[in-house]
């Protein structure tokens, strides 16, 4: 009785150890995966402020004598980041989708500057949005 009792006890012990290892190991890969993908969404703000930036300075240094600038598509090592402008002005051309009509003179040229980042990485999903209101 004795023996079966011990043998009945060691295999519960042995199930128990493997259940905690099994959560140990589970608990570990979730750890390392939550500090990668901590680590992408921060490279994703980086990049994130870094198209915005890049944007607002293409359009001070842009000449408008030869356009506007519609649309900027940018590479990062691990994000595609998309920049779409739309202009307020006072003399917008009614089919003009990236433009709409504004009345005051103090706000002529402000640009509506959306900008897009997107993981190129299919393990991470990470889509960040930025939309800023450059003045004139």
């Amino acid at each position: 009785m004795k023996k079966g009792f011990s043998l009945l006890l060691s295999i519960i012990f042995m199930v128990v150890m493997a259940i905690i290892g099994v959560m140990i190991m589970k608990f570990s890969a979730s750890s390392s995966k939550h500090a990668s993908t901590s680590i992408m969404d921060i490279r994703a703000n980086l990049a994130l402020r870094s198209a915005t930036e890049y944007a607002i300075l293409a359009l001070q240094g842009h000449d408008y004598k030869n356009g506007r600038i519609n649309e900027i598509n940018l590479s990062y090592p691990f994000f595609n980041a998309n920049i779409k402008f739309h202009y307020f002005l006072t003399n917008c051309p009614a089919n003009d989708a990236n433009c709409s009509l504004i009345s005051t003179q103090d706000t002529n040229g402000t640009v509506l500057v959306y900008v897009t980042v997107t993981s190129k990485l299919p393990q991470f999903h990470i889509r960040k949005v930025k939309i800023t209101l450059q003045n004139p």
